[in-house]
């Protein structure tokens, strides 16, 4: 058996550029027993494929389907259902508490007590942060699109890593 006459079939099958009588070939070549391991998935994927062609519908099964279209009634007319009273009092009553409990929230937090207390609120002087020299400015700023080149670098290696996951299993198909 020649590996690479079958691989190159298989090639031109997945592809779809192989002939009949190629395809033929190909089916015998891989129903032979002393087959490779790497070859072993596409032989059970031609047998499964042998075994769907030999499916099919019965003789009378259009006959099966006219007469269970005929034995069903005609159309039926919609339910109307309609919503009990005791529902509909269900739902106000929820609505009605919700609404009081909004109402109670918002009144009990009044001016009275401020969310946030004078006291607590610092005023943050920025002007220490600042650069004082263009030579300050200038290492700030490299080492913050540093920063952002490595970041780039990190997803651009994940980004890599997936592309070969994904050519590998596409050699798989191919």
């Amino acid at each position: 058996m020649n590996q690479t006459q079958i691989q190159s079939l298989l090639d031109k099958y997945f592809a779809g550029e192989s002939s009949l009588q190629e395809e033929a070939q190909l089916r015998q070549l891989l129903q032979e027993e002393n087959l490779p391991e790497s070859f072993k998935a596409y032989q059970s994927w031609f047998q499964f494929l042998d075994q769907e062609l030999e499916v099919g519908l019965d003789d009378d099964f259009e006959a099966k389907i006219m007469r269970e279209i005929e034995q069903q009634p005609g159309e039926a007319k919609p339910k109307i259902r309609r919503l009990q009273v005791s529902w509909l009092l269900r739902i106000a009553a929820v609505f009605v508490l919700v609404a009081g409990g909004l109402w109670w929230m918002l009144r009990s937090n009044s001016v009275d007590k401020p969310l946030v207390a004078e006291a607590e609120t610092k005023v943050i002087d920025w002007s220490k942060y600042e650069p004082k020299t263009p030579e300050e400015a200038y290492e700030i700023t490299r080492k913050a699109f540093h920063r952002v080149a490595n970041g780039l670098n990190e997803g651009t290696e994940i980004a890599s890593e997936g592309l070969g996951k994904m050519e590998e299993m596409g050699k798989v198909f191919n």
